[in-house]
């Protein structure tokens, strides 16, 4: 099977490898395996945590697919930089830091130093890098890497950056993490009660290998511990894995789950230098894929088209398009019908009509006076190839009338072309245990076109005058709208929109007026959704 997730060095594979050399048997039961036992053991009351946040203190970014990264200093001097490689996000995210200002509860260790990363829950992949610079340096020896879920449940431990003298945690996906000044040799009595799920509680564990491993490799310290982890991966697969493939067809959430713990087993069997025996073989890739997009996409369009929820079916498509690549099914740029069928909804669900309606009225100098009237609509639909909404439409000027006082005026309509050069919008959560989220605002980019106005004025016994056609409309528009031309997009722009999120899903409205040129304009944009 084709799972290149995640490079590993070959000092930390030579590490780790020699640290369970000494428990490996060839099957059956093993001191080592029993030690795991308890992971599948879930206790009733798995540890959580009481944490305060100060949302004053906080740092956000919009990180691109390209990668990036935002930092944020607590109010102790403690720093937290959280770097994310390029590939790790399907889509430009808006990502929050927020240092924890104290935890009630913690089981283990003293003075803990965290942070709550966010969006909660979003699954990365490849594993970002949190690091951690205490205003006071902890001793690795005295290091415990931590993490939970939500607002403190289910306490784990987190997997460290093998070989990092700093504080490095690797994230596969983003809650809370942080880190605690005592010893792992003191975790034996709180292991049992650690993770929610056996997933989290086999993380944890690895975590609590790597971290030993990591002071070993930093200390020279004695490692005499004798997991058999190779034995122990043949049990979690058989009890964990295979369990939820089988369940995968059953809904999205089982689907999404069962493709979620095959990368992560992949991702933690590549950190712990498992052979490839410890992957489970006898199951199709490509067949798990194909069961997760048909149920996952028809039920996220379904969402998209009832409850106008637009923002999650984008990830859901590209989070497929990336899993279909990290498990081998398809090459870089390759795809499947299946895949297509996906696309197919996203292009039915983002589908939307934007109305565009603009008034304007101009006194001249000479007390002329004309009125000007614009309407355009203009249907857009995503396109997959480029993820971008664009289109083009009539701008019909559908009344204009000119007026100069004692002379007789015959006002002439003329239109242009409007232009959308871009639809884009931004999602946000409420709260960190908000899972659908919302759309925040959206990003118009356009070009209004050009009108070509015109009148024939015949003033007392003179003859008549037939003006060339002009850009009457546009004379009013583009004074009182100059403040939103932005050079970089190449266009008006159009933000802070109304969020209505029904049929008519947003809307921009506005009043101008520059009373030294005596123009006034009115105008709306409404964007309906159509799927």
């Amino acid at each position: 099977m084709k799972r290149w997730i995640l490079a590993v060095s070959t000092l930390v594979l030579f590490i780790t490898s020699a640290c369970f050399s000494a428990g490996a048997v060839s099957g059956g039961d093993s001191k080592g395996s029993s030690d795991l036992q308890y992971i599948f053991q879930i206790p009733n009351d798995p540890y959580s945590v009481t944490v305060t946040l100060d949302p004053t203190i906080k740092a956000e970014g919009t990180i691109p697919t390209s990668g990036g990264s935002v930092s944020v200093t607590g109010v102790d001097g403690t720093t937290y930089q959280l770097d994310v490689p390029a590939g790790a996000l399907v889509e430009d995210t808006l990502i929050r830091l927020i240092p924890v200002t104290q935890i009630d509860g913690m089981p283990f260790g003293s003075n803990p130093l965290a942070v709550q990363v966010s969006p909660e829950g979003l699954q990365l992949y490849g594993s970002a890098i949190l690091t951690i610079t205490p205003s006071q340096s902890i001793s690795v020896d005295q290091q415990i890497i931590f993490g939970y879920q939500g607002m403190g449940e289910n306490l784990v431990l987190a997997t460290p950056v093998a070989g990092s003298s700093e504080i490095k945690i690797q994230l596969q996906h983003f809650s809370g993490y942080g880190v605690t000044t005592g010893f792992l040799a003191d975790l034996a009595s709180v292991r049992a009660r650690l993770g929610g799920d056996v997933e989290a509680r086999m993380q944890s564990a690895m975590a609590e290998r790597l971290g030993k491993a990591r002071q070993v490799e930093l200390l020279g310290a004695e490692d005499d511990s004798s997991i058999d982890f190779p034995v122990f991966s043949k049990e979690y697969i058989e009890k964990v894995i295979k369990p939820r493939i089988a369940a995968a067809g059953e809904s999205c959430a089982a689907g999404r789950l069962a493709v979620q713990t095959v990368l992560g087993w992949e991702r933690q069997r590549q950190l712990m230098g498992l052979s490839d025996d410890s992957s489970p073989s006898d199951f199709d890739d490509k067949g798990l894929l194909e069961t997760v997009a048909v149920v996952c996409m028809k039920e996220e369009y379904e969402l998209c088209r009832d409850q106008h929820i637009i923002h999650r079916i984008i990830p859901a498509w590209l989070g497929l398009e990336r899993q279909s690549l990290l498990l081998g099914a398809t090459e870089d740029g390759g795809t499947t019908p299946t895949l297509e069928m996906a696309k197919d909804y996203v292009r039915r669900c983002l589908t939307f009509r934007l109305e565009f309606h603009s008034e304007g009225v101009l006194n001249d100098l000479n007390g002329n006076i004309y009125n000007s009237t614009v309407d355009s609509v203009i249907k857009l639909q995503l396109n997959t190839d480029d993820i971008s909404m664009h289109a083009q439409a009539p701008l019909v000027n559908t009344t204009f009338e000119y007026k100069m006082p004692g002379c007789k005026v015959t006002s002439n309509r003329g239109g242009g072309t409007f232009n959308v050069k871009k639809l884009i919008f931004y999602s946000d959560t409420h709260s960190s245990t908000d899972v659908v989220g919302y759309v925040r605002d959206f990003k118009l980019v356009y070009n209004p076109g050009i009108t070509s106005e015109s009148f024939t004025v015949k003033c007392g016994n003179s003859g008549s005058y037939t003006s060339p056609p002009s850009a009457m409309w546009n004379a009013i528009f583009i004074p009182l709208h100059q403040s939103e031309v932005n050079l970089s997009d190449d266009g008006w722009v159009a933000d802070t929109w109304e969020i209505l999120a029904g049929d008519l899903y947003a809307k921009k409205e506005w009043i101008k007026d520059d009373a030294a040129n005596d123009i006034t304009e009115v105008g709306t944009f409404k964007l309906y959704h159509t799927p």
